[in-house]
């Protein structure tokens, strides 16, 4: 597939607006203007750190850290720009301080309190505001549906009291959001943006953006992207100088910078055979670390006959060879475990039962096609965007197990994203290869997948694209969201372990969605012109580039070579 996971939110994005810094978040386009350069590799490589994020497409002059959408926005608006309160390494779950020094929860979790730091300004000298920020959870809403880009609308109501603390009042109970309320809010100047009228996400503020991350826009066009360091940054003073993303038409492209030792750090979608041609190159130098990311799913459209029926969905998932899936473009994608739980970064939350990673198999030459009492073919199609190898393939070998055991399958090959991506929200397809959420624990890859309100919509949101809720379920999916609610509910490692083992359960008896493979996430860097990257001896990050705002965290860990 696609190195990015095209829109996968790669985190359940919590979304606020206030007015004392004005996060505004909305995920909609924009366009603006800034100054020009060129894609020619720079003279003085060794103190610029070039990065490819995805191939694919030109930079589309957007410096708005709110747009989302299929991360449309420019690279580094996140993250090198604008900053958020907290950081979350998605591969160890630990939280991290960023523009906020400390946070606190009340003894009832209700209420969650950022203390802001007082020593940030902004990147045009104004100062940064001190004032703390309380968000209170409203009980009322056990059950929050996401919307179409995996987001919560939790804003209820703002109000500052005093000139020391802005209060928001959210519409959920999901109290063990823990940190990640204050991931991924990228905060923004009150004296720039308080100006803004209509959606802020329309917001193009591409001159000369106004942040208080370690880096400066310094000049853009669609083919490259140059930024140089923050001079007054409250925070690790950078060592790499300057940086460049240029745009890179396709892998292939891509690829042959990388191995020319054009690009430092990338996201490509890779092959074995790419891998060892760059390790070939210089040893040394060139690396790659593909650390788990999420949990590749086959989607049933669980509000069609007969993928309602368990029986169906069992036979289905056991007429899959998934040994056979980790090869060629997907060698890198591993098995997966039966609960659906990402391997081997979240094995501690598999329960004892679910350790070996069995699947029911019944795989078996058969003389025809099964058919249902009214003598029609058990038959489906599989989407997948055209394009995508590894998915391509894996879809194939799916494709033709089913067809061996009697399953009337075919791949159906949508031309790009956005069909495939509209096909799997509205319930317009049989069936459907598609990602699941990462996050610091499975909760929030729970939460996407099986929250009931998650399937309310017409549209359906976070990636409850199977529809799982009380009509489809059997009544499982009330369940689910009971035992989503006991881990929202306590900050007890034990109980919330027993929450998600509880669901591995119901995941592996009901088979909501059939797991496949573990997705990976693309990093390939070389340490010709910097060392410090995170690595599996050392993850302090998961690695990728194009996760947002990772990215910073990460250059600011860089070191010129000696």
């Amino acid at each position: 597939m696609t190195p990015n996971l095209a829109s996968s939110p790669h985190r359940n994005r919590v979304v606020v607006g206030f007015s004392l810094l004005l996060v505004l978040a909305m995920l909609l386009a924009a366009c603006g203007s800034s100054g020009n350069n060129n894609s020619t590799p720079t003279a003085t490589h060794a103190t610029t750190l070039r990065i490819l994020s995805s191939p694919g497409q030109t930079n589309p002059d957007l410096f708005n850290p709110f747009f989302n959408t299929n991360q449309g926005g420019d690279y580094g608006a996140q993250g090198l720009l604008y900053e958020e309160l907290y950081f979350t390494n998605l591969y160890t779950g630990h939280a991290s301080p960023w523009l906020a020094s400390s946070a606190t929860y009340s003894t009832d979790l209700t209420q969650l309190t950022f203390k802001l730091r007082t020593d940030v300004k902004w990147n045009d000298g104004q100062p940064f505001t001190s004032a703390d920020v309380k968000f209170t959870f409203d009980l009322m809403q056990q059950n929050p549906a996401l919307d179409q880009n995996g987001v919560l609308p939790i804003i209820k109501s703002v109000a500052a009291p005093d000139s020391s603390t802005v209060v928001f009042t959210l519409q959920h109970a999901d109290s063990t959001a823990l940190f990640r309320i204050g991931d991924q809010v990228f905060i923004v100047p009150q004296h720039v943006w308080s100006t803004v009228s209509g959606d802020p996400a329309k917001f193009a503020n591409d001159n000369k953006p106004v942040g208080t991350g370690p880096y400066i826009l310094k000049s853009w066009s669609p083919d490259l992207i140059t930024y140089t360091v923050n001079p007054s940054y409250w925070g690790t003073k950078p060592q790499v100088q300057t940086i460049q993303i240029p745009s890179i038409k396709d892998n292939t492209t891509a690829i042959t910078d990388m191995v020319k030792g054009e690009l430092d750090w990338s996201g490509i979608g890779w092959s074995p055979d790419s891998d060892s041609a760059f390790s070939a190159k210089d040893s040394q130098h060139n690396h790659t670390w593909f650390a788990a990311s999420n949990t590749v799913m086959l989607y049933l459209n669980l509000r069609k006959v007969p993928f309602n029926n368990l029986l169906v969905r069992k036979a289905i998932s056991a007429a899959i060879d998934r040994s056979q899936l980790p090869q060629g473009v997907a060698q890198y994608a591993v098995a997966a475990n039966p609960t659906g739980i990402i391997i081997p970064t979240d094995n501690t939350w598999i329960s004892s039962q679910y350790q070996s990673g069995s699947f029911e198999s019944g795989q078996a030459r058969v003389d025809g096609f099964y058919r249902d009492a009214s003598g029609k073919v058990l038959s489906l199609s599989i989407d997948v965007v055209a394009g995508w190898n590894d998915w391509d393939q894996d879809v194939q070998f799916i494709v033709n197990d089913l067809n061996k055991a009697g399953i009337k399958a075919a791949m159906n090959s949508e031309s790009g994203f956005t069909p495939y991506y509209t096909a799997i929200t509205t319930g317009a397809y049989d069936a459907a290869i598609s990602w699941t959420n990462s996050g610091p624990t499975p909760y929030y890859a729970y939460l996407a997948l099986l929250d009931s309100a998650n399937a309310a919509p017409q549209v359906a949101v976070g990636t409850n694209f199977e529809r799982w809720d009380a009509k489809s379920s059997n009544g499982y999916s009330t369940k689910t969201d009971q035992l989503l609610q006991q881990y929202q509910a306590t900050s007890d490692p034990n109980a919330q372990m027993q929450a998600i083992q509880g669901i591995e359960d119901i995941v592996v008896s009901q088979l909501p969605v059939i797991p496949l493979t573990v997705n990976v996430y693309w990093d390939e860097y070389t340490t010709t012109h910097f060392t410090g990257w995170p690595t599996a001896a050392n993850p302090y990050d998961s690695g990728a580039p194009y996760t947002m705002p990772d990215e910073e965290n990460v250059i600011l860990h860089l070191t010129p070579a000696s």
